[in-house]
């Protein structure tokens, strides 16, 4: 067998293997969003994530089977951390709430139309979440206001899942 025609089917092999990859973990996110009752925007999203990482994964098979330059490569690549680093680190925030809404999505301690209460000192609120995105949750309250609450400030501080319209015994976040 050639090298190339050995070449040849390793991509197409790997290319394969990447996408039963990219459809099995789909397949088990949309699982996971039908037993827990979540969005279908919110399982589309974590299946972009998913493509988008499995396209990651699959290029970086593809050059290694078809031997790309090491010296070429090492250039680019410290030239695309570098500047990747420079954008992460002024973003970092978006970063941090992307990935706490992954990690909301396969948690799921709550869904669009639950009642919840945030915790935060004298910044507690409560209402029903109106929308889950990629970067924060909105909740609506009683008075119709919207407040915009960031992903990783729900990892990091208290919420408490409400039901039907009482509030919690704790009279000290009661107010």
């Amino acid at each position: 067998m050639t090298p190339l025609l050995l070449k040849t089917l390793l991509t197409l092999a790997a290319m394969l293997g990447f996408y039963l990859l990219s459809s099995l973990l789909r397949r088990i996110t949309r699982r996971i969003g039908a037993q827990r009752q979540l969005s279908r925007g919110r399982v589309f999203k974590m299946s972009v994530i998913i493509n988008v990482l499995c396209m990651v994964l699959s290029l970086v098979a593809l050059g290694a089977i078809w031997g790309l330059n090491g010296d070429g490569v090492m250039v680019f690549a410290t030239s695309l951390v570098a500047l990747l680093g420079v954008a992460l680190f002024a973003s970092w925030s978006m970063l941090s709430n992307t990935t706490a809404a992954v990690i909301l999505f396969f948690t799921a301690p709550y869904k669009v139309g639950d009642r919840i209460r945030f915790l935060d000192g004298d910044n507690t609120v409560t209402g029903q979440v109106r929308h889950m995105g990629l970067i924060f949750v909105t909740l609506e309250d009683s008075d119709g206001h919207l407040y915009t609450l960031p992903n990783n400030l729900l990892l990091q501080k208290t919420v408490i899942r409400l039901r039907g319209d009482t509030l919690p015994t704790d009279r000290k976040h009661c107010q």
